[in-house]
């Protein structure tokens, strides 16, 4: 695998969906799971192409909705690396969407996060790391480093609860 540093804008990505009625609920609006599975394939792919080796989402942690979707609407998905540790990487999902008869587009969601890469046997394994060639790219890193510092002291505490759960059952 190739670990030489690489900047956010070589994982980027874009994708389009048009909301279909089994993508919504009974309000005709964009059903909050869907939109889940959207964000997640989004930030694989960024995970993929930064990595170039097999990842798994480590945990979403955080997902904004903003604004409902409707059906007919045109869902649009950015997704950039922030933030990378040497065995995982944070990336940020910015959605919006459009209306497919006016045009009017709406900022919907933000979500961030986390993935890991990993061999063939399932262990973490380190990801290249993230090349920092402006003040927008240090201002995301140092951002993506804080919400790292409150995702491990929390991912500490749930490891301590599953623990807990694990013994009494």
């Amino acid at each position: 695998m190739e670990l030489t540093p690489k900047s956010w804008k070589s994982s980027y990505t874009e994708m389009e969906r048009l909301v279909l009625p089994a993508d919504t609920n009974v309000f005709s609006s964009l059903y909050g799971g869907r939109l889940m599975e959207w964000v997640d394939n989004v930030g694989s792919i960024v995970a993929f192409k930064h990595c170039r080796t097999k990842t798994v989402t480590g945990s979403i942690d955080s997902l904004f909705f903003l604004a409902p979707i409707h059906l007919g609407y045109i869902v649009k998905m950015q997704g950039r690396l922030n933030y990378t540790t040497d065995r995982s990487m944070e990336i940020e999902v910015d959605v919006s969407a459009q209306d497919a008869f006016t045009g009017r587009e709406r900022f919907t969601t933000k979500a961030y996060l986390t993935y890991v890469a990993i061999d063939d046997d399932g262990k973490s394994i380190s990801v290249p790391q993230l090349l920092m060639e402006d003040d927008d790219a240090k201002a995301r890193f140092k951002a993506g480093q804080e919400r790292s510092i409150r995702r491990m002291d929390l991912l500490s505490s749930v490891r301590k609860e599953a623990q807990n759960f694990d013994k009494a059952h």
